[in-house]
């Protein structure tokens, strides 16, 4: 079973999944703010803090496998999926065999895409280094990346110190199925009856931006780098409860 916690009231129950290098503790400090509307439940992806992680070489599928067990251990049949990141990727691959579970789906910082040449290289060549060098030399090197030049210290940081509960094996293996996942765009613009929300850093170099013209989905830029979710905690729980809270108001209407 994967590490997870559960708290906050109100419907519809979110499921927050977190990146790459990163726990629970992504959610901090968007969850309070998230459960005064919300019953929220938190995850620790495959391998991290002593959470199963698949034998053998691991689909994203197996990951979105592993959520599910957690959602079945909660009683929880079908509920809003937010996924930062490697997060979105889960998501989108739990279309594959577990779309009826997801109400409203949210990839924040994330894309359906697969990767390119030049991603796929990069996940490589992490490989590599976190064989070489560890976890936390890798993480040192990448998770600054993710934030704006001009990041404050204590947020980097704070980053990083999740990076510490994630043991080589996790991400050597999370990087290789990463860097092997397929593309799922089409599959996530054909559900056109489950809303889809797309959040986007105008300044994220991790992402490339993704429009789609679908009416199912919707496309919302802030103000940040790859991890907003984490630096700018009020503006991202606002737009994923007022969106939630639109798209169930159009359906009420509808």
């Amino acid at each position: 079973m994967l590490r997870y916690s559960r708290s906050g009231s109100g419907a519809p129950t979110l499921l927050l999944i977190p990146g790459l290098l990163c726990t629970q503790r992504l959610w901090d400090r968007a969850r309070p703010l998230l459960e005064r509307f919300h019953d929220v439940i938190t995850v620790d992806l495959p391998g991290v803090a002593g959470g199963d992680l698949p034998d053998g070489a691991v689909d994203l599928r197996d990951y979105a496998d592993l959520v599910c067990e957690v959602l079945d251990a909660e009683g929880v049949e079908r509920c809003a999926w937010v996924g930062h990141s490697l997060g979105g990727y889960v998501l989108a691959a739990a279309l594959e065999d577990h779309a009826g579970r997801i109400s409203h789906a949210v990839l924040a910082y994330s894309t359906p895409a697969a990767d390119d040449d030049k991603a796929r290289a990069g996940r490589e060549k992490g490989i590599a280094m976190v064989g070489q060098d560890g976890v936390a030399e890798y993480a040192r090197r990448q998770m600054p990346k993710t934030f704006r030049g001009d990041a404050r210290a204590q947020d980097v940081g704070a980053a990083l110190r999740q990076a510490g509960d994630w043991p080589a094996a996790a991400v050597v293996r999370t990087l290789a199925a990463m860097r092997d996942r397929p593309d799922r765009t089409r599959l996530l613009l054909e559900h056109t009856e489950l809303p889809v929300l797309l959040v986007q850093g105008d300044d994220d170099p991790a992402v490339d931006a993704l429009d789609p013209q679908e009416r199912h989905v919707t496309r919302i830029v802030t103000d940040t780098a790859h991890m907003g979710v984490l630096t700018d905690p009020h503006t991202f729980a606002g737009i994923v409860h007022g969106w939630i809270a639109d798209e169930i108001e159009r359906d009420a209407r509808d």
